[in-house]
């Protein structure tokens, strides 16, 4: 007899089999009513798998957001290779930012917790998803001032109010059963608010930035 082995799946490959059954998980049931047994019991691992990656059930919500946000990172420095212009790559990172916020999966994601008044959480995605990509952010706008095509006299700070902005821009876009704008012309006005917003902070010219409304 040949003694059986444990199957042993790489790190990066474990991680992403339990964020996925985590996120399946908060979609169908809800975040606050998943529990850690529930997603190691549908990965099929022991509890102390799931704890070796993530302290929490907190921890591995924020690890999902960050893959939404590397992944969405890594696609607008793809994208970018292909201009030359930063107001291009403004105007890239704005959509991208807006699309990763509002739709899909990590839209739909933001609806759960919203729903369940999780605000704290809510606000704790947000300053990672800033965080995480404030150093993009910041070299397009250097690229863009030494170019001539941004004005900026104070990077950092103006980040604060870019923060602000498409916050509300994302209150604006929530739908009416989150007590938020769920008529599209009236998202739409908001929208080029916001644009204008925007290009007046970075100081960019009228029509660079330019919003749509999501479908998720």
């Amino acid at each position: 007899m040949f003694p059986i082995s444990r199957i042993s799946k790489d790190p990066q490959e474990r991680q992403n089999e339990l964020m996925d059954t985590a996120l399946e998980l908060f979609l169908t049931r809800g975040y606050l009513t998943t529990t850690v047994q529930d997603i190691v019991r549908k990965v099929g691992v022991a509890q102390g798998t799931f704890y070796y990656y993530y302290p929490s059930k907190e921890a591995i919500l924020e690890a999902i957001f960050a893959r939404y946000v590397t992944h969405m990172i890594a696609e607008v420095q793809s994208q970018s290779i292909h201009t030359a212009l930063p107001s291009e790559k403004l105007q890239l990172f704005v959509n991208r930012f807006y699309s990763l916020c509002c739709s899909g999966e990590s839209g739909l994601m933001a609806k759960v917790l919203y729903k369940e008044k999780q605000g704290a959480l809510i606000n704790q995605l947000w300053r990672q998803t800033h965080v995480m990509t404030t150093p993009l952010l910041v070299r397009i706008i250097e690229d863009g001032v030494q170019q001539g095509q941004m004005k900026v006299g104070h990077i950092e700070e103006s980040l604060v109010f870019f923060a602000g902005i498409m916050g509300a821009l994302l209150e604006a876009s929530s739908p009416l059963e989150f007590a938020h704008e769920s008529d599209p012309e009236i998202i739409a006005k908001k929208l080029v608010i916001a644009a204008t917003l925007i290009e007046t902070l970075f100081g960019t010219p009228a029509g660079t930035i330019q919003l749509t409304i999501l479908n998720d």
